[in-house]
C-alpha cells in the first residue's frame, strides 16, 4: 500500500546532495548581492520582537523576563513551521521545471522546502541566544529535549507537506485556502498568550490544535521545562496517523504529479 510512496523517500535521502545544494542556492538566490544575506530576515524578527514584547507583556500583565523569552521562541519557530507550510502549497508546481525535464523523487521538493526553513530558523534562533546573556532565562538539561522536539515536529510537517502538495498541485485554489489558515493558526495558537490565561475548563481545548503541542515539544525545553509526557504522545500519535493518510495518498498519486502541473 505505501510501498511506492516509502521508496520515493528513500530515493530522496540517497539524493539528499541534491536538495541540500537546493535549499542553500534558494537562499542564495533570494539575497544575492545582499551583505548579510539571511540575516535580514533575523533583524526584522528582532525589531518585531522588540516591539511586541513589552506591549503585550504590559498587555496581559505577563513578566517581562519571562514573556520575551517565551514570545522570541514562539515567533521563531511559528516562523518555521507556518513558512514551511505555506511553501508546501508550491513545492511541486514551483519546482515544474525540474519535474518537467528530469526524473527526481517527488519527495525530494518536499525535502529542500524543509532543509531551507532549518537553515532560516537556525540564523533565528541567534535572537534567543543573546537573550540569554541579557535576561535571567533559567535553561538546564531538559534543552536537550528540543533537539527530539524538533525532529518530531519536522516529522510531523513533513506529512503535512506531503498531503499539501499533492492537494495544492491538484486544486489551485487550495493555496489561498492554506495561507489564510496559516494566518487563522497565528491567533489561536499560544504565541503572543499563555494557556494558562485561559480557564482551567477550557485548556484543554486549545490543545485540539496540534501546533499547540508542537510548540510546546520545542519551547518549553530551551526555557529550561519539562514537557508533559501525554504531549509527546499526542504529538507522536500525530505523527502516524498522519504519515498514514499522507503515505496511502502520496503512493496513489504521485506518478499523476507531472500532469497536474
Amino acid at each position: 500500500m505505501f510501498s511506492n510512496a516509502i521508496e520515493d523517500i528513500k530515493d530522496a535521502y540517497h539524493s539528499r546532495h541534491l536538495w541540500l545544494a537546493m535549499g542553500w542556492q534558494d537562499i542564495r538566490l533570494r539575497y544575492r548581492r545582499s551583505k548579510i544575506g539571511p540575516f535580514w530576515i533575523t533583524i526584522s524578527m528582532a525589531i518585531t520582537i522588540a516591539a511586541m514584547g513589552p506591549l503585550y507583556g504590559m498587555l496581559f500583565k505577563n513578566d517581562l523576563n519571562t514573556f520575551i523569552p517565551r514570545l522570541t521562541l514562539g515567533v521563531i519557530l511559528w516562523g518555521y513551521m507556518s513558512g514551511m507550510m505555506n511553501d508546501f502549497s508550491d513545492s511541486f508546481a514551483g519546482s515544474a521545471h525540474y519535474i518537467r525535464q528530469m526524473k527526481l523523487p517527488m519527495s525530494l521538493f518536499i525535502f529542500r522546502i524543509m532543509w531551507r526553513h532549518t537553515i532560516i530558523m537556525a540564523h533565528n534562533l541567534v535572537i534567543f541566544i543573546i537573550e540569554l546573556f541579557v535576561l535571567p532565562i533559567a535553561v538546564n538539561w531538559h534543552a536537550l529535549l528540543f533537539i527530539p522536539g524538533i525532529v518530531l515536529v519536522a516529522a510531523n510537517l513533513f506529512w503535512i507537506g506531503v498531503l499539501a502538495g499533492i492537494f495544492c498541485t491538484r486544486f489551485r485554489d487550495m493555496q489561498p485556502i492554506v495561507s489564510n489558515l496559516i494566518s487563522l493558526l497565528f491567533f489561536v495558537t499560544p504565541i503572543l498568550w499563555n494557556v494558562d490565561q485561559l480557564s482551567p475548563q477550557r485548556q484543554h481545548l486549545i490543545y485540539l490544535n496540534p501546533f499547540t503541542g508542537f510548540l510546546d515539544i520545542t519551547r518549553q525545553p530551551l526555557l529550561g521545562q519539562l514537557p508533559p509526557t501525554w504531549i509527546w504522545g499526542f504529538a507522536t500519535a500525530t505523527l502516524v496517523i498522519g504519515s498514514a493518510c499522507a503515505l496511502a495518498l502520496f503512493s496513489r498519486y504521485k506518478h499523476r504529479i507531472a500532469y497536474w502541473i
